[in-house]
């Protein structure tokens, strides 16, 4: 991955923990009573919640967070995006980065909303594109996919998407802190929508910034739902899709990157003779020597190349070639005069795509399970850190370890809005019998939706006229993933 591709991901990981551990304007986590034999626990998402019980609009859905397909209009989204690119000053530019963050930091009561309103106001033609762009029925974003070494293209268009999601919180917290609901509710109805467009981009790396722009907003959702008399948004976040982000085409676009990357791999099933085998393998290395000079060597997945496998040392002497014989026959399931009948650099080359066709796969089958169904990728560091020291194991150690970090962040997200909606069915049987339930089951005026982290209920548990609400991974630590409300109802 070239070095700003690089940049920004690991820019998207710590924004990405952000939205997990603070969200947007609300007050620091509620930190846990000291223990005399114990140090306190430490979730990932700690938040004490008092909000007015509300029943279910009338209509159900007077409020939507996804534009509805009759809303949509033809066209593509990404020029309307793309284009404020160049309607902006470099000053100006850097004002988007800074201001509405600060902003934002803030609790909603100490929001300057006159100074605020005054810097919206400013962008009163951005926001009337911005609400066109969200409600476009495609996001093409045209990456041209065919060359060779994708890694290397440069994702500039998504370091300027970063800079759209504060504006648009700061728009929505603004029409929130005046009470006007139904303003915010269409705000963040376009965020959201703007989120998925995001998604529509083929790479892992998009999906980060996906979910790290849809993050923000679940987090302003949630800041909307703890005002005064605010709308009950149940059937609002019912109208998500589910999931929110549909990573299918990423994950599946990342399965055939090593194909793409190095395309002399997919071409390993044409017959050559010996010499052309082996300047085949030279090629492949030289291939990986640029790519490790480009950038390889930057990352925190590089390990050195081992002794006996640059372009210029001979198939014959590999330390490998054992290992590749009796992998050929053991996982192949090629005969021993097959084998034996090979070049020893075609046996290397079909050593190397199979080593990391069978990993990948392992890693990626899982991605097409629901969250909670996700073991298949638990292990996959440790796997991967185990690896023997050959040749075929670097490129599976360089390119596997974002499947389970993108699957872990799109699950933690899915996790969030699901908790949401159960607050607002709480919110509902509160708006009915006065108080909140004794347990979750009691709550029968809507259906509740199940921890897409674990397929099962949220663990609830009442106190007093209080509640707290929590849920954490299996086989995780409350610190990567652990979530928990304390909830209560408003006199």
């Amino acid at each position: 991955m070239n070095r700003l591709r690089k940049q920004l991901t690991v820019a998207l990981f710590l924004a990405l923990m952000a939205c997990g551990t603070q969200s947007l304007a609300q007050a620091p986590p509620e930190k846990d009573k000291p223990s005399t034999d114990k140090p306190a626990e430490k979730w990932l998402f700690n938040r004490t919640l008092a909000f007015s019980a509300a029943p279910a609009p009338t209509p159900a859905l007077k409020y939507r967070l996804y534009p509805s397909y009759m809303d949509r209009k033809p066209g593509n989204a990404v020029p309307i995006y793309m284009r404020f690119a160049h309607e902006r000053s470099q000053a100006r530019r850097d004002e988007l980065r800074e201001k509405p963050v600060a902003w934002n930091e803030l609790p909603l009561e100490k929001l300057p909303l006159v100074e605020v309103k005054k810097y919206l106001g400013g962008y009163a033609y951005y926001f009337g594109q911005f609400d066109l762009g969200a409600r476009r029925n495609t996001a093409e974003w045209n990456y041209t996919l065919e060359i060779e070494n994708p890694i290397a293209l440069l994702l500039p268009d998504m370091q300027e998407m970063r800079l759209h999601a504060p504006m648009l919180v700061l728009k929505a917290r603004t029409e929130i802190a005046e009470r006007r609901y139904a303003d915010a509710v269409r705000t963040l109805e376009t965020g959201f929508s703007f989120s998925q467009q995001i998604n529509e981009g083929p790479f892992l790396v998009t999906s980060l910034v996906a979910i790290a722009v849809a993050n923000q907003f679940t987090d302003c959702t949630l800041e909307l739902i703890q005002c005064s008399n605010a709308p009950n948004l149940y059937w609002a976040l019912s109208v998500l899709p589910r999931p929110m982000l549909d990573l299918r085409h990423d994950y599946e676009f990342e399965l055939t990157l090593i194909e793409r990357q190095f395309p002399i791999l997919a071409d390993l099933d044409r017959s050559r003779v010996p010499e052309q085998w082996d300047a085949t393998l030279a090629q492949f290395r030289n291939q990986r020597e640029a790519f490790i000079q480009g950038d390889g060597a930057g990352s925190s997945n590089y390990t050195a190349l081992k002794p006996g496998t640059s372009s210029s040392d001979p198939a014959s002497k590999s330390p490998d070639l054992p290992i590749a014989k009796k992998y050929l026959a053991d996982v192949v399931g090629l005969s021993e005069a097959q084998i034996g009948a090979m070049p020893a650099s075609q046996v290397l080359l079909l050593h190397i795509r199979n080593y990391y066709r069978e990993l990948s796969d392992d890693a990626f089958k899982s991605t097409y399970l629901a969250g909670w169904q996700r073991q298949g990728l638990d292990g996959l560091d440790k796997t991967l850190k185990s690896l023997p020291d050959i040749e075929a194991a670097w490129l599976p150690r360089y390119l596997l370890p974002a499947i389970k970090r993108v699957n872990f962040r799109d699950v933690l997200l899915q996790r969030k809005l699901a908790a949401l909606q159960v607050i607002e069915a709480l919110r509902m049987h509160a708006a009915v019998q006065g108080r909140l339930p004794e347990k979750l089951d009691d709550v029968v005026i809507v259906p509740l939706p199940l921890d897409p982290g674990t397929g099962k209920s949220f663990e609830y548990k009442k106190e007093g006229e209080s509640a707290v609400l929590t849920s954490q991974l299996p086989g995780e630590s409350l610190d990567q993933t652990g979530l928990r409300y304390h909830l209560s109802i408003k006199n």
